[in-house]
């Protein structure tokens, strides 16, 4: 059983609205990415046990800048919220704006180590994922694919969507978890934890 220990000193460091702001490159840094609807926000509050670390919002798109998060005290592990993408209802200057924010972190950023991408597991593997899926197996870097909000569907319905990204993904990337989870029951939360444990330690 792992303990949630490891992410309940996440400790919120600042927003940055330009990968040019952002804080030193340096150590580990795990980006969590995904369409303004995913409910990225739920899952990191959900992971670190800390209902008010990432701020959730009804409106999607409300994340513009990068939000960072130092893991523990001691070592230099973060978690990198990036903005979300594809909202409609937002300006087309703005998502270019939030696009370069976006390519400019994934490109240059030494310290990343690996991609989560949280997909509606009832809306998966949209146009956008399937770049950032691409992208990460272009650059040989470890990808999970996060099938969130799993409690909208029944378990066995939820299982048979996990098998069908598993054989997607096989088509795509070469390095990769998929995680069927729930901020709302926490299902996949202990799984995704070990994950990422794993992840900042390579």
């Amino acid at each position: 059983m792992v303990s949630h220990n490891f992410l309940q000193n996440s400790v919120f460091i600042g927003s940055y609205p330009s990968y040019e702001s952002l804080p030193d490159d340096s150590g580990s840094e795990i980006a969590f990415c995904g369409r303004s609807n995913c409910g990225k926000s739920s899952v990191l509050n959900a992971i670190t046990n800390n209902k008010k670390l990432a701020k959730t919002s009804k409106t999607p798109g409300r994340t513009q800048s990068i939000n960072v998060f130092k893991v523990e005290k001691d070592k230099n592990h973060k978690i990198i919220d990036l903005p979300g993408y594809g909202y409609a209802k937002v300006s087309k200057t703005m998502r270019a704006d939030w696009g370069i924010t976006i390519d400019n972190y994934l490109n240059k950023r030494k310290s990343l180590k690996a991609l989560a991408i949280i997909m509606d597991i009832r809306h998966p593997f949209k146009d956008d994922d399937l770049t950032l899926i691409n992208w990460c197996e272009a650059k040989n870097l470890p990808l999970v694919i996060l099938l969130n909000k799993s409690d909208k569907l029944s378990k066995n319905k939820a299982s048979q969507e996990q098998l069908r990204a598993l054989k997607e993904l096989k088509k795509l990337s070469t390095k990769n978890f998929v995680i069927s989870t729930s901020a709302t029951t926490k299902d996949g939360v202990n799984e995704l934890v070990e994950t990422m444990i794993n992840l900042f330690n390579m």
